[in-house]
């Protein structure tokens, strides 16, 4: 037996690690820990291994275990293996029994996936249920790193992927990384300790089976027993470099919300960034502020969009959420209804002596105490009955001191009109056709001159308001 693998050589590494990773997650006294216990040898290491930190500083130790009846007979003697071990090691055990072929069904899903989202659910259910666990420990090892950066990198993954799993990820922990598998049935074979062997693990006709009996012993046969532990050491480098990353990019993300609190990020100060600190940075801010973990290539696809866009365009996420650029700002919209198109009715009549000597290049006035609009013209520039209705793309008139007909939309940009209300304003129209985009922008044409004589007043007001007029398509 080599030195790495002697019997105490797994307690006096993983041991330490175990307590760090705890320490990270709560602070002072001596935290419990939840081990999901599946009987096989990884799983059996750890619960000893939580067995023995319990007598070195007193720190509770619960385990669950849950059967997927998926495997007959052999499930029911591992719970009953985990029942023994937990009695004997006087560990109180969590016992559920829960088949994921019914949500693999339901949802479409891998029977893999809907596995993993069971045990997870299970799991996080027994830490909230038991206030002295600070966390769950899993069994994976250095050999699971291994599979699993070598899987990652050749479907594609990028750097975070090829962290492989993580040391802590939130209230889950991995202490034995650092430890391969002959050296867990090492420790566990001197303790004269038995484990369950599942066979599905050894299963060659999945991707995990196959890289495991074929492609592993593949690459330790070309490049030396050393090659499996290679992945591992460059799933470690690399999440040093993403810790250093990461907190660079949450410096660079609190400057680009100071002085913010609607949620919103400054265009030319994000674009300005270094690319790994902006995708970095805007994943963050998409977790925080919109619950959304968007991958690095929707993160890629959002700032290559945000860096050819204009005022008023948007872009589809995930979930519903929209990213909008609104001038220098990028906004993110939920996922709601679009905003109803406030329903009005227009009305005219001529205008007062007090209306017609106003001569204001816009004389367009809120109405007192009414939740309305009002614009005074010569009735000789109406032709036949003026009508009000949504603004629509294409949508032209000729604004007072501009030159030309111009389009709705370039002017609404132009006002800086926040992209969500774009779809609530209206336009007077007549068979001429717009003349009027209410309370905003009026027409050449209704414009009053010193010889008007024939003005009259139109009034918009909304179905909200006091009057309760039925309101026009």
């Amino acid at each position: 037996m080599t030195t790495e693998h002697h019997p105490t050589a797994l307690p006096a590494r993983a041991l330490p690690e175990f307590a760090r990773l705890l320490g990270e997650i709560a602070q002072g006294g001596a935290p419990g820990v939840l081990i999901a216990l599946s009987g096989g040898a990884d799983s059996t290491a750890l619960l000893r291994l939580a067995v023995l930190r319990r007598e070195q500083c007193g720190a509770p130790v619960e385990a669950a275990h849950l059967d997927h009846a998926l495997r007959g007979a052999d499930a029911d003697a591992d719970a009953e293996f985990c029942r023994e071990l937990c009695r004997g090691l006087d560990v109180p055990l969590h016992l559920r029994r829960e088949d994921p072929r019914p949500l693999a069904a339901a949802r479409g899903r891998g029977l893999e996936e809907a596995a993993r989202e069971i045990r997870r659910t299970f799991l996080v259910g027994v830490l909230d249920a038991s206030p002295a666990l600070a966390a769950c420990a899993t069994g994976h090892h250095r050999d699971d790193q291994a599979e699993t950066v070598v899987i990652r990198l050749f479907r594609g993954t990028g750097p975070d992927g090829l962290q492989g799993i993580r040391p802590r990820a939130g209230r889950f922990i991995h202490p034995l990384l650092g430890c391969d598998r002959e050296e867990i049935e090492a420790w566990l074979t001197a303790l004269g300790q038995p484990w369950r062997r599942d066979a599905t693990n050894d299963d060659a006709s999945n991707v995990r089976g196959r890289v495991r009996r074929e492609l592993l012993p593949l690459a330790r046969d070309i490049f030396g027993a050393g090659a499996a532990a290679a992945p591992a050491r460059l799933a470690a480098l690399l999440r040093d470099d993403a810790e250093e990353l990461e907190s660079q990019a949450a410096a660079a993300l609190r400057a680009l919300r100071l002085g913010r609190s609607d949620g919103t990020l400054p265009v030319d100060a994000l674009a300005a960034l270094p690319g790994p600190l902006s995708s970095r940075a805007l994943r963050r801010h998409l977790r925080g502020e919109c619950g959304l973990d968007l991958d690095r290539a929707h993160v890629a696809r959002l700032l290559d969009w945000l860096g050819t866009s204009r005022s008023g365009a948007a872009i589809d996420l995930v979930a519903g959420w929209r990213a909008r650029r609104d001038f220098g700002r990028l906004v993110f919209d939920p996922p709601v209804a679009a905003a109803a198109v406030r329903e009005a009715t227009l009305t005219v009549r001529p205008a007062t002596p007090a209306e017609l000597s106003a001569r204001e290049p816009e004389p367009v006035v809120t109405l007192p105490g009414a939740d309305g609009c009002r614009l005074t013209c010569p009735g000789s520039a109406l032709r036949g009955a003026p009508r009000v209705r949504p603004w629509r793309p294409g949508d032209r008139l000729a604004p007072f001191g501009m030159t030309g007909r111009r389009k709705v939309g370039d002017l609404l940009q132009q006002l800086r009109v926040p992209a969500p209300e774009r779809s609530r304003v209206l336009i007077a129209e007549d068979d001429a056709g717009p003349f009027w985009v209410v309370g905003l922008v009026r027409d050449e044409r209704t414009r009053l001159l010193p010889s008007t004589r024939d003005a009259v007043t139109l009034l918009i007001r909304y179905a909200s308001d006091e009057t309760g007029t039925t309101a026009l398509p």
